[in-house]
């Protein structure tokens, strides 16, 4: 069952996150950051005892440099317990994003949900891919200089 993060789930968010981006950066540090922004939303799924499996965040906010000041929405992270991983939860909870991101999207004038992937990460895009997201231009790279993908779905 996926619900919506509450700031007592913030710690679990975290330790998730760190354990699951390890060797792309500090999350322990990065995630904290991005929970305490107005614009960004989470959701935990949970089992029917109310342990976490994984989560996801979304964040809305004003695209830097933009002449129109366009709103953004981007996936921040999407996180799968090792122990609950190939069950559908990923999908899930992309599915969930997916959802929220385009009830927003018309009042809000957003015209895509974007993410950022790891390169070496293909399972990860072979879900976005099947979600409707496409590679667009320009990588990046993560703390720990491990190169990252860009991709982006319509909305």
């Amino acid at each position: 069952m996926i619900r919506r993060a509450e700031p007592a789930d913030h710690p679990w968010i975290v330790e998730t996150g760190a354990e699951a981006y390890a060797e792309l950066g500090d999350y322990t540090r990065i995630l904290p950051s991005w929970l305490a922004q107005a614009g960004v939303l989470a959701w935990i799924d949970h089992d029917l005892q109310g342990r976490g499996r994984g989560f996801a965040m979304l964040g809305f906010y004003l695209e830097a440099g933009s002449p129109r000041a366009e709103v953004v929405a981007d996936l921040l992270a999407l996180a799968v317990l090792p122990a609950f991983q190939r069950r559908g939860i990923g999908t899930r909870l992309l599915s969930h994003v997916i959802e929220v991101s385009e009830r927003v999207a018309p009042t809000s004038r957003i015209s895509a949900l974007r993410l950022t992937v790891a390169e070496t990460n293909v399972a990860a895009q072979r879900l976005y891919e099947r979600a409707g997201f496409r590679l667009i231009d320009g990588s990046t790279s993560y703390d720990r200089g491990q190169r990252a993908l860009r991709m982006a779905r319509a909305l």
